[in-house]
């Protein structure tokens, strides 16, 4: 099991955000990771446009996983409207 770190990054609509939040976990919790740490990094100004929306509610996510999930993770992660980014990448020890 290796530690990851996910940043998502959800439409700024409060409905859209709690959804969004809820479909990463369940995602995150079926492909069998452990969630050890989340944190609400609130409503921030995006650099560029995406999509254009120029404001996204940033998430954190700190997961333990299989390194062969993760890929999966990533992939299905990627397909969903709720999300405008997401990154996950190894937590150093």
């Amino acid at each position: 099991m290796r530690t990851y770190e996910a940043m998502c990054v959800f439409r700024p609509e409060d409905e859209t955000f709690t959804r969004g939040k809820d479909v990463v976990r369940e995602e995150l919790t079926k492909l069998e990771a452990k969630v050890i740490r989340e944190e609400d990094m609130g409503l921030r100004t995006l650099a560029y446009p995406i999509q254009k929306t120029h404001q996204a509610h940033y998430f954190y996510f700190v997961v333990e996983m299989d390194p062969e999930k993760a890929h999966v993770t990533e992939n299905a992660l990627k397909l969903k409207t709720e999300l405008l980014r997401f990154m996950m990448v190894k937590q150093e020890s």
